[in-house]
């Protein structure tokens, strides 16, 4: 088993503060499975509180250590492209 994320008090603030209003769902929930590390919970705890396997909440505390917050923001998906125009999208 890991040890417990290693957080400044600095740190953990910017986190709760991010899985309190962070602009996505999933970066609030990765914030919080972060959080839960620090305080003690193990990865597969945390991996079946959030229904992932556990390689996510692996894969969301590495991106942390490696770029912090903004390694646990929202990137692009592929997908289906939108068929409307970025005009009408706004509407």
């Amino acid at each position: 088993l890991l040890p417990a994320t290693e957080l400044s008090a600095e740190e953990v603030s910017c986190l709760e503060s991010c899985s309190q209003h962070g602009p996505h769902p999933r970066m609030r929930r990765r914030a919080l499975a972060v959080l839960g590390h620090h305080r003690g919970q193990t990865l597969p705890q945390l991996a079946a509180l959030f229904a992932v396997r556990y390689a996510t909440v692996h894969g969301w505390r590495q991106a942390w250590h490696r770029a912090g917050l903004a390694g646990l923001a929202e990137g692009r998906r592929s997908g289906r492209p939108p068929k409307l125009v970025p005009e009408a999208q706004k509407k």
